[in-house]
């Protein structure tokens, strides 16, 4: 059998010739041929059996500027978003691979799929929660008035009040001092595993006084036998509490 005639090989491992679709390997040969650059002197060799192996034959006057191309793609910057698009299809399809030289030397990996983050189960949980914000919106024709918080971070957290007594009850404090809520809290995980608050229907609230945890503990350090004051730290040792460092 004759050897076959090539110069690089795009190896793509967790496919095959005979299931690898004709859209796929076109895709799959537009980036390597976008990668190898001297689009009129580079052709198409054969596809190996095997996992899928496209080969390409470079002509000889091409070859030092072909492998020039391949230098650059993996050192310079301007050049790298070639390899990004083609270890990006990889991922896409759930595949890795690597370009090899007729050596056998690998002269690119793709990690593909290999570093992909595998997707969370997204969770929906229900608890009795409370939520500290300060309310900037509230009404609704509803007996479940909605009303919107805006949390201390900056976040914006949309919620039902239970009854439209409890509602006039909070309709003073819109755009005034902060509040902390408490009900029923429904909330969700996506799939990278964030937790975000979707609802809370709540059942009762309570006003705070706007003390900063600054002047907290400047008030705890004047009580007799307090541990705080013998603390070198102890907004640090308080933030370990809450597990915040």
């Amino acid at each position: 059998m004759k050897s076959l005639d090539w110069s690089y090989e795009l190896h793509v491992i967790g496919t095959r010739p005979k299931t690898l679709s004709l859209v796929d390997f076109s895709e799959l040969a537009k980036r390597f041929a976008e990668l190898l650059g001297s689009p009129s002197s580079v052709h198409f060799g054969a596809l190996r059996q095997g996992s899928a192996r496209l080969l390409a034959k470079v002509d000889d006057d091409a070859k030092l500027d072909v492998q020039v191309q391949l230098i650059e793609a993996r050192t310079n910057a301007q050049a790298m978003p070639k390899v990004a698009r083609l270890n990006d299809y990889l991922r896409s399809k759930g595949w890795h691979g690597e370009v090899r030289n007729h050596d056998g030397a690998v002269v690119i990996a793709f990690p593909g799929a290999l570093n992909a983050v595998q997707p969370q189960e997204e969770r929906t949980v229900q608890q009795m929660d409370t939520i500290v914000g300060r309310v900037i919106k509230i009404g609704g024709r509803d007996e479940t008035v909605p009303m919107t918080l805006e949390t201390p971070e900056g976040l914006f957290v949309d919620v039902n009040i239970r009854g439209r007594e409890l509602a006039k009850r909070l309709a003073p404090y819109l755009f005034g001092t902060e509040i902390r809520v408490t009900g029923l809290a429904t909330w969700k995980r996506d799939g990278e595993g964030q937790w975000a608050c979707a609802s809370v229907l709540v059942d009762d609230f309570t006003e705070l006084d706007g003390t900063s945890v600054i002047d907290l503990f400047g008030q705890l350090k004047d009580l007799p036998d307090n541990g705080w004051n013998s603390m070198d730290d102890p907004i640090g040792e308080w933030k370990k509490s809450r597990g915040d460092d």
